[in-house]
């Protein structure tokens, strides 16, 4: 799978020619397809891909060449994969997580588990086998759903999670996170998972450390693990295309120049040699591994490049409204909803839906045709508001005329 030939994920510039053959992906989505799985083995991680799609965007037939059922298995035979020493990200994403990858940690005691992958007895029997689940880190609202399902089969389980971010009665998108074992406070500074702060000149030896990193949401956390794994959730990622850091520009539920002085932070920390890391483990994006060193200077590097770019997007939010109609259009085309955006932008079209700042980020994105949209829903909106004023003239003469006749 890929991006299709018009993803604009940095705002800037398009890909030099087209990601994704001609014909092999439906208009407006945001997946396609490269080329068919040509072997065994290119089948079984085309399985893999199509069960870790939140969405079912990825359609998987079979092959011509027949696969006994018995050389199948599970799509996640190859899961959870070991990344590093005792770090491993799990597959098994929940699609009312949005498909975020969870990661878990082994430790002496019961190990630590990043954010909430989908529950299930296979990977329940996995974690139980590596010594259980001490700690669930839950990196901001986005990521909870299924978390009591982890804390009743791990008792004495602790879920972590920043108070910004609880949900006390749930609803929406969000499960109920007010029965959370310990919910921190906004920092601004370093803590411990239980929410003791730990002094800046302190962090570069901490063990585990969680750093209030808010901007995506009002809550959400990053936690560094032995100065080698930064774990950012929905904060931070790293872009193929870009070839470094970025926050998600079009993701950014509460405010981005928070996000920015977060990430700024980061690099304040990194600059005077408290902060360190090799791996950057996001919940959606790619993760990625600075292979040439894991010290300050490399942090600070890498988070001064991410940062610039960050600082050049417009500022503001996206309310996650907007961004939730803009999946209903995409996920189910044969819609009602999705039959009037398309009548309303033409085919493939629905960045109108979008704030002005955010367009820029959509596949697909045509400034003229999107302009054009918006005109039609303005000219829509007047003539909906004459012909309700037109309606309570209409009433209230009526009215009038019967009241004169008594």
């Amino acid at each position: 799978m890929a991006p299709t030939h018009a993803e604009r994920d940095d705002g800037d510039k398009q890909p030099s020619g087209p990601s994704v053959l001609p014909g092999l992906h439906d208009p407006g989505a945001f997946t396609g397809v490269l080329r068919q799985p040509r072997n065994k083995e290119e089948y079984l991680a085309a399985r893999t891909a199509a069960a870790a799609c939140p969405f079912s965007a990825i359609r998987l037939e079979r092959p011509s060449a027949r696969i006994p059922p018995g050389e199948l298995g599970s799509p996640w035979r190859d899961w959870p994969r070991r990344l590093e020493d005792n770090v491993w990200v799990l597959g098994h994403p929940s699609a009312e997580n949005a498909g975020a990858l969870a990661y878990f940690i082994e430790l002496p005691g019961g190990g630590l588990l990043v954010d909430v992958p989908k529950p299930s007895e296979e990977l329940f029997l996995w974690l139980e086998q590596q010594g259980g689940v001490r700690w669930l880190f839950l990196t901001h609202r986005d990521h909870v759903q299924h978390h009591a399902d982890f804390a009743k089969r791990f008792p004495g389980c602790r879920r972590v999670m920043s108070a910004a971010d609880v949900n006390p009665k749930g609803g929406g998108y969000a499960a109920a996170t007010g029965d959370v074992e310990f919910k921190l406070g906004s920092g601004p500074g370093p803590m411990t998972l239980e929410g003791t702060p730990i002094a800046e000149d302190a962090l570069a030896d901490a063990e585990l450390a969680v750093l209030p990193q808010p901007g995506h949401t009002p809550g959400s956390l990053c936690l560094v693990y032995r100065g080698r794994f930064l774990f950012t959730g929905d904060h931070l990622g790293y872009s193929r295309r870009l070839g470094h850091i970025a926050g998600y520009r079009l993701q950014c539920w509460e405010d981005w120049e928070r996000q920015c002085a977060s990430v700024r932070r980061l690099k304040e920390w990194a600059d005077a040699g408290r902060l360190r890391f090799a791996w950057l483990l996001p919940g959606h994006g790619d993760w990625h591994c600075f292979e040439d060193a894991s010290g300050p200077a490399s942090a600070s590097a890498a988070l001064a490049r991410g940062l610039e770019w960050m600082e050049r997007q417009p500022p503001g939010q996206l309310p996650a409204s907007h961004f939730v109609l803009l999946l209903m259009s995409r996920m189910n085309p044969r819609s009602g909803f999705a039959r009037f955006v398309r009548a309303i932008g033409g085919e493939g079209n629905d960045a109108w839906l979008l704030p002005r700042a955010a367009r820029r980020y959509v596949n697909d994105y045509d400034p003229a045709r999107t302009r054009t949209a918006v005109r039609r829903v303005q000219a829509l909106a007047v003539a909906s508001l004459a012909l309700v004023v037109s309606l309570i003239w209409l009433g209230a003469h009526v009215v009038s005329s019967l009241l004169a006749r008594q």
